[in-house]
């Protein structure tokens, strides 16, 4: 059995529900797809590295997360391949 998400943590995840609302439908699906499957049990370091991932522009988070393109920022790139490994996996 899994444990609850902290009130802290169940917060911020609401908020960064709204911010996967995004222009492009393809970044949507993987944001959200992160967010209810990960979120709730990854890191402090890896949910603050999503809402890093969240200012970014949809034009660039399309161009990474389709293989054309990744982040700049190290840990921001370490964070996108290794959300897009997970996400891609099925369980």
């Amino acid at each position: 059995m899994t444990s609850s998400p902290s009130p802290e943590t169940a917060d911020l995840k609401r908020r960064y529900q709204w911010q996967c609302r995004r222009g492009a439908s393809e970044v949507e699906v993987v944001l959200y797809a992160y967010l209810e499957r990960f979120f709730d049990t990854d890191t402090p370091e890896q949910r603050a590295a999503f809402g890093r991932l969240l200012e970014c522009e949809d034009v660039d988070m399309l161009d990474w997360f389709t293989g054309h393109g990744q982040p700049e920022d190290p840990e921001l790139r370490e964070f996108v391949a290794g959300m897009l490994r997970r996400v891609a996996t099925t369980s």
